[in-house]
């Protein structure tokens, strides 16, 4: 039997029933997920760390909002944009050689950014971009990250009296 020929009613009643079991499949795909999980805690054990990891980096980033020195992350992140220089680099710029997870570098730069060592530059075309703040480039100078020629070796230099005895 064709289905146009069956009446109009028992097309609404199959009509709304397809429409319903779309509508509640991501519900009924969720609480599938949960009971495999509940029934195979191998599973579970698959990824034993990754629930630790997400605590230790929690305890890493509430630890240093309290204190004054950079966690690791932070340190590694604001050596990157001191390498920089003047440019402002974006995500991808700044991730692309310290290779750290997304949510990393998120709760770093945000870290940093509440620090006030690095600033945010909005754009249309090109997203966010950091570079350091007046504050974050003298840290990085007490530290080392950016190397500071006095003036005086800088005059030395351009008169040619450098290295003549």
């Amino acid at each position: 039997m064709p289905l146009s020929e069956l009446p109009v009613s028992v097309m609404v009643v199959l009509f709304l029933t397809v429409f319903v079991l779309i509508g509640i499949s991501p519900a009924l795909k969720r609480t599938a997920e949960r009971i495999r999980k509940l029934l195979h805690p191998a599973a579970q054990a698959k990824k034993p760390v990754a629930p630790l990891l997400k605590d230790v980096y929690a305890e890493i980033f509430s630890e240093q909002s309290t204190s004054r020195q950079l966690n690791d992350f932070e340190t590694i992140v604001l050596r990157r944009l001191s390498q920089a220089g003047d440019k402002a680099l974006s995500r991808k710029q700044v991730n692309a050689p310290l290779l750290l997870g997304k949510a990393i570098l998120h709760k770093t730069l945000r870290s940093l950014h509440r620090r006030g060592l690095i600033h945010v530059k909005m754009s249309t075309l090109l997203g966010q971009r950091f570079t350091l703040t007046e504050a974050g480039r003298r840290y990085a100078i007490e530290q080392g990250y950016i190397i500071k020629i006095h003036e005086r070796t800088k005059a030395m230099n351009t008169k040619g009296h450098w290295g003549r005895g």
